[in-house]
């Protein structure tokens, strides 16, 4: 692995993923629930895997098998419900300042996040925090196939900078964005805040690994 400080030095642009990094965001309003939620909209007749899951992406991935417009209607209420756990939480510990810290060293930031967009835009500026985010690449459809591990929202925000993507790099605390970065060809920097996080993303090889976000800033 690269170190951050040699690794960021080489970068201009800084892909910063949403829940985790950013905020829990399902802290208050669980995803438990909210997968609950979305599965009363699917209907009673879920296969075991989706009946059982927490994971409100589940029922979502489901819902896109079952065509597109049941699809539709549990991405439009998923995102309401993001909204409504987003509004509850706040910042992750210390990000204010990494993110203020990179602007200042001439980073710009994205938001990369399989997070609905408008939920997003919604905590970034109720924590006025949106003059430190240059752009956000985020769920915005009803098709996951696109979300990340799947390269879509790295090549999307790559676009939009206009830039290349060796000019960038990804940091997130999930196996997801560890891979989506590899396929983008974007560096990766893995956020791992347990050991066990740790186990499961040094083994997927990222550029870099730390135990915090303010480990990722360059110091001084």
């Amino acid at each position: 692995m690269t170190g951050v400080e040699e690794l960021l030095r080489e970068k201009d642009h800084v892909f910063l993923d949403f829940d985790g990094p950013v905020c829990d965001v399902f802290a208050k309003l669980t995803a438990s629930e909210v997968a609950d939620r979305l599965k009363r909209l699917v209907g009673p007749d879920l296969p075991a895997e989706v009946s059982a899951s927490a994971d409100p992406f589940d029922v979502l991935r489901y819902a896109a098998s079952c065509g597109p417009n049941t699809a539709h209607v549990v991405e439009r209420q998923f995102s309401r419900f993001e909204g409504e756990a987003v509004a509850q939480v706040s910042p992750a510990p210390g990000v204010e300042e990494v993110l203020r810290g990179w602007v200042a060293k001439g980073y710009t930031v994205t938001i990369v996040s399989n997070n609905s967009v408008d939920a997003i835009r919604s905590f970034l500026t109720l924590h006025e925090l949106t003059g430190q985010v240059r752009r956000i690449s985020a769920r915005t459809t009803s098709d996951p196939a696109h979300l990340k591990p799947h390269p879509t929202l790295l090549d999307a925000a790559v676009k939009a900078l206009g830039t290349s993507p060796r000019q960038c790099v990804m940091v997130g605390d999930s196996a997801a964005d560890v891979l989506a970065a590899r396929a983008a060809g974007v560096a990766s920097i893995a956020l791992a805040t347990t050991p066990a996080k740790r186990r499961t993303l040094a083994a997927l090889d990222p550029d870099a690994l730390v135990s915090a976000l303010a480990d990722s800033t360059l110091a001084g």
